[in-house]
């Protein structure tokens, strides 16, 4: 499955969450978080961090692939009319 946002990114991780029914306070301490920040992640509200990874990745055409553990198989992403448009190659 091809990840081109944050928003994607989350739907990914919750629903590989709920599928495997861990809750998310677990979750967020097998992380050394707080389930806060779970929670945001899992909104897909991208960190600074986060935003400029998927701008560099969409500018230089390089696509995110996640492959969901098996338990998880029945989770789909929608695309997100906001995510980065990938490019076929760097401008200059």
């Amino acid at each position: 499955m091809e990840v081109r946002s944050a928003k994607q990114l989350g739907a990914a991780l919750r629903g590989t969450r709920v599928a495997l029914n861990l809750p998310a306070e677990d979750l967020a301490a097998m992380m050394g978080t707080s389930h806060a920040f779970l929670s945001r992640l899992e909104q897909g509200k991208a960190t600074a961090a986060l935003q400029k990874l998927f701008a560099a990745l969409s500018e230089l055409g390089i696509a995110m692939h996640l492959e969901l553990p098996p338990q998880a198989a029945g989770v789909r992403i929608e695309s997100d009319p906001e995510a980065p448009v990938k490019r076929s190659r760097v401008r200059r």
